[in-house]
């Protein structure tokens, strides 16, 4: 009788061991680099080549993916895609991030005159920047992962447009000064969770 209730008292004790072992409290994994921002996987290109050297332009930089067109500057970390994803508010005119301190927002009208402004004042025609390449201007880099896709990143701030579905990146802090990203179920799988950047690789310069 004594040596059962010894065992039974051994298996009760080892309980507590099994349920608190490290892989059953070890915290979630933290944010991965999407594949958009994961910069081995683009060809860098000249900056020069996308700035506009007109006056009026006060030293923006522009391309075009074919579907959608974005703008850096003029100053350090300010960017802006034009377009409207399938997820985004039915009158948007496309997203900016402000020198890496709010955004991404949606630039809409009807609120007011928007004080972002699409495109180049002087008739610049923006070159194309192609599937596969990489451009940084301004502390801000830009990727074009598939023909229908385009993506800029500064530091702790960045936006993924495609037809179906937009994802805005923004730190962990931040609950106020970025627009919102859609439902978990209008995103695929490796999007759905972290609206962060990893810390590594540094953001761009």
């Amino acid at each position: 009788m004594i040596a059962t209730v010894g065992v039974s008292a051994a298996i009760i004790l080892g309980l507590p061991a099994t349920m608190s072992s490290p892989a059953a409290q070890a915290a979630p994994a933290g944010p991965t680099m999407p594949v958009e921002f994961d910069l081995a996987r683009y060809t860098p290109v000249d900056p020069d080549h996308y700035r506009s050297l007109a006056y009026a332009d006060n030293g923006r930089s522009f391309f075009t993916t074919g579907r959608w067109m974005c703008q850096v500057g003029p100053q350090y970390r300010y960017v802006g895609c034009q377009g409207r994803p399938a997820t985004a508010p039915r009158n948007a005119l496309g997203a900016a991030i402000a020198g890496d301190q709010q955004g991404p927002w949606w630039v809409q009208p009807g609120l007011g005159d928007p004080t972002y402004r699409f495109g180049s004042k002087t008739g610049f025609r923006p070159p194309q920047l192609r599937v596969g390449q990489r451009v940084t201007i301004g502390g801000v880099t830009c990727t074009v992962p598939r023909a229908d896709t385009v993506a800029c990143r500064t530091g702790a701030r960045a936006l993924i447009f495609t037809p179906g579905w937009h994802k805005f990146f923004f730190p962990a802090w931040d609950t106020k000064a970025h627009s919102a990203n859609p439902a978990p179920r209008y995103l695929p799988p490796r999007l759905q969770y972290w609206n962060q950047l990893p810390a590594s690789p540094p953001p761009p310069k």
